[in-house]
């Protein structure tokens, strides 16, 4: 079984905002291993497979958002199915409150940050969830 305490997941489908969080996580994060899914099933392996402390979610992709990812793991960690409760950092483009309010009722979202999300904003989420 992985060790989630040095694992961050990002989900994000833009592969040029992908790759520029995981640059991002690399420099200041450099102790953590950190993988990347474009779309929200391969999020959910990924999240099953190596048990992450922190996940970073776009909330609105194609196909599958990121509600659904939400929902599984809430699932798994009702029915305990995951033996772990990952930090999730949504980031999202939606302007409406009421819809960001409720992402924050989920178990394991711990920040709701508009998109873009700048470097200097990542940085305090890292020292505030993963004290690095």
């Amino acid at each position: 079984m992985s060790n989630h305490s040095k694992n961050i997941l990002i989900i994000e489908d833009e592969s040029i905002t992908r790759t520029m969080y995981l640059s991002y996580f690399q420099k200041l994060a450099p102790s953590y291993d950190v993988y990347d899914a474009e779309n929200i099933v391969e999020g959910i392996c990924l999240c099953f497979e190596k048990h992450p402390q922190l996940i970073l979610l776009d909330m609105i992709m194609p196909a599958y958002g990121g509600q659904l990812f939400l929902d599984v793991m809430e699932e798994g960690i009702s029915k305990r199915l995951l033996s772990f409760t990952p930090k999730v950092i949504v980031i999202s483009s939606i302007d409406s409150a009421d819809e960001l309010m409720t992402l924050t009722k989920h178990l394991s979202v711990v920040s709701v940050i508009p998109k873009p999300l700048p470097y200097d904003t990542l940085e305090e989420l890292l020292k505030l969830h993963l004290k690095c």
